[in-house]
């Protein structure tokens, strides 16, 4: 009997030594998304009014993602804020029918709407997109722009 609780005592001990002296480590790791859309802040666009003399409202947006993609459509959007609801003022989709190698951007910069007045109007940018990643479509979620912007631009 003292040899069976000279054995238990001794075993406890060394397995509390054992749990206490050496990290657990988890298996388990948080997927990343491979993608990842950004979008600009709501501006007027200099560029713009260089090459044909007048004001557009203009957002802006990239997508990148560090796994090769193909068949990639980026859809931009320019929302303006009403009395009563949003409303869409533009929409543009960028298509890149080839492969877009990792690291690489698939931008649409091309969303943009010419100034009707001077009615100072809220604005924000929304984009979302589709590429066929690894046999698989994949559908990015709707990303907006950081913030809501007032522009001198009535649309």
């Amino acid at each position: 009997m003292k040899k069976f609780r000279l054995v238990t005592v001794f075993s406890i001990t060394v397995i509390s030594i054992a749990i206490f002296i050496y990290p657990v480590y988890s298996n388990a790791t948080t997927a990343k998304s491979p993608c990842r859309i950004e979008v600009s802040i709501v501006h007027i666009s200099k560029y713009i009014f260089l090459k044909t003399g007048k004001q557009a409202v203009k957002v802006d947006a990239f997508s990148k993602c560090n796994v090769a993609q193909s068949k990639v459509t980026l859809t931009v959007e320019l929302w303006k804020v009403g009395s009563f609801g949003n409303h869409l003022v533009v929409l543009r989709a960028k298509r890149s029918p080839g492969v877009t190698l990792p690291g690489r951007q698939v931008e649409n910069f091309n969303t943009f709407v010419f100034c009707k007045n001077n009615e100072l109007t809220n604005y924000y940018g929304v984009a979302y997109s589709k590429a066929f990643i690894a046999g698989k479509w994949q559908f990015a979620r709707h990303v907006l722009s950081r913030k809501t912007t007032p522009i001198e631009c009535g649309t």
